[in-house]
């Protein structure tokens, strides 16, 4: 194994590993572990260290809520934080930092599993590919991140994954220049929950110095709960994991696989309700989230640039079973058009409902430049499935990396992941988008 150098971060000395042509940096600690008496609280810094830490072995991720999720190496202890510098980069470099999705209950930046070292997101190839310093990490997820528990304890605070996603910026800020970063040029990029993360973020003053750029993947941009619905379903999941509203207290005891039993239960009962909301997403709490996300990010005078795959409701819809379309178009709200094309139809509107039309809606009210963008490219083997251009289906090829769904290692998909990237790059790099801003004449730029 060969080490890379060793810089020296505000609470320590760090060195990692040269591997796919970066410095690797793995699992370096932005915030103390959120247990015990920190459990459910905003994160605090980690305790300094001396001497050299070596730090070549991936972090566990966030606790998971299971379901969907391939992440079995996770826990409680997770606020750590990787850094992929590429051999022969610029001094004072773009620095980007990826915000992961996974509708607020799965996801992270460590390894798949406790006997591998393979990263769930490997940015090598990305921060290779976009000459650019690349940052993922860590926030909290489900019970511990966002289940709204302060209204009946003032001990557990709000929204805790927002702010862990604040102090990993805050050590981005603080520490990317000795990495060789420039910490005046940030780049948060994210999809999905991580997107609608970012959207909040653009909306709260306390973020408002932590970064200066967003590049918008596929946002749940709705996905909030109002606080009387956040109660409700907070006293659901207490009696899926057995803890009185009298006693939080136990929560700090409880172990893993409870946490993920009661997650699995939370997310059914919302999928059975009807509703498209997250189970575990943020609150419109009236103090860390003021209003809608939303229309909060509209004040915001930084870049974005904002896009959406163009069949999303493909992931959603596609699994409903063909009797209970009826019923799921009246959960939507939707039309149901009979026929053969049913499917394709509320698909269609799914996509529009919750994606491309409020995506659009803030790129063309927003008080910065925005651009626009609609992928379009389906992978050989999703082409054959009959799938269309679904939501995620664009993270392979953005990352270079196939997955369970998506196998990216054909010549087109790698020419349009280097087409992606160099995208990415020019707007870490300058700001912009190589085409026309999308108040100035709605330009959608598709990529396929």
């Amino acid at each position: 194994m060969e080490h890379s150098r060793t810089v020296t971060t505000q609470y320590g000395l760090v060195r990692g590993i040269v591997k796919d042509g970066c410095e690797e940096y793995l699992g370096i600690p932005f915030a103390a572990p959120p247990v015990g008496e920190l459990a459910f609280k905003h994160p605090v810094p980690p305790e300094s260290w001396e001497g050299v830490r070596d730090m070549v072995t991936p972090p566990i991720s966030p606790v998971q809520g299971k379901g969907r999720s391939t992440i079995s190496a996770d826990g409680k202890d997770c606020l750590y934080l990787n850094i992929f510098v590429p051999k022969g980069i610029p001094s004072n470099a773009p620095v980007m930092v990826w915000f992961y999705g996974g509708s607020y209950a799965n996801g992270g930046c460590g390894r798949v599993s406790e006997n591998s070292d393979e990263l769930y997101y490997d940015l090598a190839k990305f921060a290779v590919g976009t000459n650019t310093i690349v940052v993922s990490f860590n926030y909290r997820l489900n019970l511990e991140g966002f289940l709204n528990l302060n209204f009946l304890d003032k001990n557990f605070d709000k929204s805790n994954g927002l702010f862990d996603q604040m102090a990993a910026l805050k050590f981005v800020r603080n520490n990317i220049h000795r990495f060789g970063g420039d910490a005046d040029n940030v780049t948060v990029f994210g999809q999905s929950a991580g997107a609608a993360c970012i959207i909040a973020l653009l909306g709260m003053p306390e973020a408002e110095t932590l970064f200066d750029k967003a590049i918008i993947q596929s946002a749940c941009v709705d996905s909030f709960w109002t606080e009387q619905q956040s109660e409700r379903l907070t006293r659901k999941y207490l009696k899926f994991i057995g803890v009185n509203p009298n006693e939080l207290a136990a929560l700090k005891d409880i172990n893993i696989d409870c946490i993920h039993n009661a997650n699995r239960d939370l997310r059914e009962i919302v999928f059975r309700e009807g509703n498209s909301t997250c189970a575990f997403s943020p609150v419109i709490d009236g103090e860390v989230i003021k209003g809608r996300p939303a229309d909060l990010a509209k004040a915001s005078k930084k870049p974005i640039l904002i896009g959406t795959c163009s069949q999303e409701g493909d992931a959603f819809i596609c699994n409903i079973p063909t009797a209970l379309l009826p019923l799921a178009a009246h959960w939507f709200s939707f039309k149901l058009h009979p026929g053969k094309n049913a499917r394709r139809r509320m698909s269609d509107d799914f996509t529009a409902a919750f994606y491309t039309n409020p995506s659009r809606e803030i790129a063309r009210e927003i008080n910065g430049p925005s651009w626009v963008y609609e992928y379009r490219y389906m992978t050989p083997d999703i082409e054959k499935r009959g799938a269309g251009c679904f939501h995620a289906s664009d993270i392979p090829v953005l990352f270079g990396k196939s997955t369970s769904y998506a196998n990216v290692d054909d010549p087109v998909s790698r020419r349009v992941g280097e087409k992606m990237r160099e995208i990415w790059s020019a707007f870490a790099y300058k700001g912009e988008a190589p085409w026309a801003q999308f108040k100035e004449d709605e330009e959608v730029f598709g990529i396929k």
